[in-house]
């Protein structure tokens, strides 16, 4: 990410300005500080290749505008003066949603992927477009009225499980919630008087556990989300979200695999026809107990067989992922955080038979370390994004 102070003057060249370089410099400061959560200005220096000077002046003007914070160094034994630490601000924030089968959760944000507040608001039927917009705009509402003074709301981003057009934010087809077509973004915008910015809840995740989970070589990575909306994956590649041509890659819940349920898209045998939330509640709820904790049980009888079953299901799907895109990481998020708790060895027998060995070998499969957390800090990551690119506007 390094930005140097010096502008390209060739001709025809786009961004050459002096302030266009201030600008991309800005930009290159506060995704270091967003992204890392905590660097001190020597580090910026050396991330960016800017001048000591140059990197004083960004950061000056960044806590100027309530995008991060300076805080003293710890006391260390060194030479010289200690490097001030740099983090993000609280004053810019995010309203994150996930509309669901069975309820709307909305979460409130703050710069460096902090989840402030999450609620989660039950549905008695599967949410419309109409509802979701009206529980959101309610909660945008009850936010707003609880900002400290100088903090502020810039967007809100929405992360649903289905077909969105990420330019547009329309949800084109959202089959477990019957949604087709509804400019989601639109209708949020309107409601709130906010910016509005939708992409599917699996690439959000993505983005999350690349930028802040705690993963080791994280620049090839595919990111797995099941929860009661259905089964989908975002595909990090080379440190890139890889999109398609309108951001629906990432369907791996509708990939065949055996079977012959239907499914609500329309087909039949896909991945989540086969691998399910509601069989495997009480592991979750036990394994999201372990955080205080709790010693993990064994599963016996009816409901190892059905968590044995889902884990060949789902090394099916993972196994075809493996061989296309040769991840160095595969990322299990939502109620998928089960199957390397307490079936990582069928799991991996099962990838033995439905991959090659050589990208297999490459390959570890772990669960999501954001926990909860992560479509709430995906989702987030959408409404920050133009503050990231442009931090002079804010």
């Amino acid at each position: 990410m390094g930005l140097k102070g010096t502008a390209d003057r060739r001709p025809g060249r786009v961004g050459t300005s002096t302030d266009d370089v201030r600008r991309r410099n800005l930009s290159s400061v506060l995704a270091l500080v967003h992204h890392h959560r905590a660097l001190s200005r020597a580090e910026l220096t050396r991330s960016t290749g800017l001048s000591r000077s140059t990197t004083k002046d960004l950061v000056e003007e960044l806590a100027a505008r309530g995008l991060v914070e300076e805080s003293p160094a710890s006391s260390v034994s060194q030479v010289g003066r200690p490097s001030a630490i740099v983090r993000p601000g609280n004053r810019v924030l995010a309203v994150a949603v996930t509309p669901e089968v069975n309820a709307v959760t909305v979460g409130v944000v703050a710069m460096g992927g902090a989840v402030l507040d999450v609620v989660r608001c039950p549905t008695e039927r599967i949410p419309s477009a109409a509802d979701t917009v009206a529980i959101a705009a309610e909660a945008v509402g009850r936010i707003r009225r609880g900002l400290r003074d100088g903090q502020t709301v810039t967007a809100v981003g929405v992360a649903v499980p289905g077909l969105v057009h990420g330019p547009e934010s329309v949800v084109r087809l959202a089959p477990n919630l019957d949604w087709a077509d509804v400019e989601i973004g639109q209708m949020l915008s309107t409601a709130t008087g906010l910016p509005v910015f939708a992409a599917n809840d699996a690439n959000a995740g993505a983005i999350a556990e690349h930028r802040f989970g705690n993963h080791r070589q994280a620049d090839h990575l595919i990111y797995v989300n099941g929860g009661p909306s259905g089964i989908g994956a975002g595909f990090v590649v080379a440190g890139g979200l890889l999109e398609g041509v309108a951001g629906y890659a990432g369907e791996l819940g509708h990939t065949y695999i055996g079977g012959g349920e239907r499914c609500h898209c329309g087909s039949v045998g896909c991945l989540e026809t086969e691998v399910t939330q509601a069989p495997l509640a009480r592991l979750l709820a036990e394994l999201d107990g372990a955080n205080d904790g709790t010693r993990l049980g064994t599963p016996g009888g009816a409901e190892r067989d059905v968590l044995n079953r889902q884990a060949r299901s789902l090394a099916i799907a993972l196994g075809n992922a493996i061989n296309m895109l040769n991840p160095r990481l595969i990322v299990l998020g939502g109620f998928l955080r089960v199957f390397p708790a307490y079936a990582a060895a069928v799991l991996r027998e099962e990838l033995a038979r439905r991959s090659m060995g050589a990208p297999r070998d490459l390959v570890r499969v772990v669960p999501a370390t954001l926990g909860a957390d992560t479509l709430m800090i995906g989702a987030a990551e959408l409404a920050f994004a133009p503050v990231l690119a442009d931090p002079g506007r804010y």
